[in-house]
């Protein structure tokens, strides 16, 4: 396996972070907040806190480029879309099914950066993430009677947004100073958000102090720490290995929930567990690309 080990590193502090958000969902998140009123304080708290710590350091704000602007915006665009699409599948099919679903994105990535990124498709990749698949199916497996066909639409058009999200982020924004990055992501982000749920008429100033503490626990761990991780993580590794990697965020949601919650661990989730970790050691055997 020949990663690079500090972009591994990032990789796997991602997806701590954003495995962290079922647990919170477990302990009471955001109680009858909108997805998009929680997002956008999600995004916006995690914008202040890279505002505060370029001006602590003396960090630059202003990109060089201008033209960076219009591109983390279209990238900001397409997140967000993931992320809508992602949580309003939940409206209608169970989260275990759109969990498994989502997790196909590695498919389309394999295809997308074939494409755009000039990444060779092996045998090994296909069966890494073919066999991956089968080890979330395995891990989150919830009864699969409780479909419609727009929550599958809906989470879907959220891995595909998610497999261009990656791509387009390699390819086009990539190169921006990390945290300058993140911090124009989350602002674009909390920005349409805030439209999104305003123009709906579900925005609201959330008062309790529970759920005030869990929005500040998933900004940090989430945001703050898991999306500044992901995005250094893509411009480290290639857009694959990410994606595969990033598979990771059950197997962490699970010990997380063991150690916090102290939900038992089934032989079901140690067997996909296993057959997860071997689907990101076959895939990563395949044939590097000269460069």
């Amino acid at each position: 396996m020949n990663l690079n080990l500090k972009g591994l590193a990032y990789i796997v502090i991602a997806t701590l972070g954003f495995s962290i958000i079922p647990i919170l969902a477990s302990l009471g998140l955001s109680s009858n907040l909108s997805s998009a009123t929680l997002l956008f304080y999600r995004f916006f708290i995690a914008f202040l806190f890279y505002l505060c710590f370029c001006l602590i350091k003396g960090k630059k704000i202003l990109l060089d480029n201008k033209k960076d602007y219009l591109f983390i915006i279209i990238g900001a665009s397409i997140y967000s879309i993931q992320c809508v699409s992602f949580f309003s599948s939940f409206e209608h099919i169970s989260s275990s099914l759109g969990e498994v679903i989502f997790h196909c994105y590695p498919l389309f990535i394999l295809i997308l950066a074939y494409i755009f990124l000039k990444e060779p498709i092996t045998k090994n990749k296909v069966m890494g993430v073919l066999l991956s698949i089968i080890g979330v199916a395995i891990v989150i497996y919830a009864p699969w009677n409780l479909m419609e066909i727009r929550g599958i639409i809906y989470v879907f058009i959220a891995a595909f947004a998610s497999a261009i999200y990656m791509v387009y982020s390699k390819r086009c924004i990539a190169q921006i100073d990390t945290i300058q990055l993140t911090m124009y992501l989350s602002f674009f982000c909390a920005l349409f958000y805030f439209i999104f749920s305003a123009g709906s008429g579900e925005f609201e100033i959330i008062k309790e102090p529970n759920i005030i503490m869990n929005v500040l626990i998933l900004a940090i761990f989430s945001t703050v720490i898991g999306f500044f991780s992901f995005m250094k993580a893509i411009s480290l590794l290639k857009v694959g290995e990410v994606s595969i990697l990033s598979l990771m965020e059950p197997i962490f949601t699970i010990i997380l929930s063991f150690i916090i919650l102290g939900t038992s661990l089934s032989v079901q989730q140690l067997v996909g567990t296993i057959i997860l970790l071997l689907a990101i050691v076959i895939y990563e055997k395949s044939p590097k690309q000269r460069t």
